[in-house]
């Protein structure tokens, strides 16, 4: 064992998603829907990062709400990322697979999808 925490590789995984969000938004060829998807990623990551600190076991989901909500149970202030979870669990599956009423993200959705991953990962950070 290599003796770091066992969050850190999930935190690590979120630094990296949120890189590649940032690259897939490159002026010269931006691609918003796997911008979307790797902000959805580095939200999720953090998210189960925190609970693995926490030694708190979890479904393995792709749901940013109920990720969040089972941090509330420890953390009330998790409450405030709700509307972040909502925003970004629209891109775990829609971006990804062919669904019914789902409309790819544009450009302004990427960025805002990249703002609220980062809220997101500065806050679970800040509560550790």
């Amino acid at each position: 064992m290599s003796g770091r925490p066992p969050e850190q590789a999930w935190f690590e995984k979120a630094e990296q998603d949120l890189d590649m969000a940032r690259r897939a938004m490159l002026p010269a060829n931006p691609f918003p829907p796997k911008t979307c998807y790797h902000a959805q990623q580095c939200a999720e990551n953090c998210l189960k990062g925190f609970l693995v600190s926490r030694s708190h076991s979890f479904n393995s989901v792709h749901d940013l709400f109920y990720l969040s909500q089972e941090y509330a149970h420890h953390q009330p202030a998790f409450r405030q990322m709700r509307l972040a979870a909502e925003t970004l669990g629209r891109y775990g599956a829609g971006v990804r697979y062919p669904m019914e009423d789902f409309v790819d993200p544009d450009e302004e959705e990427a960025w805002e999808a990249v703002r609220l991953a980062g809220e997101v990962a500065a806050f679970v950070k800040s509560q550790l």
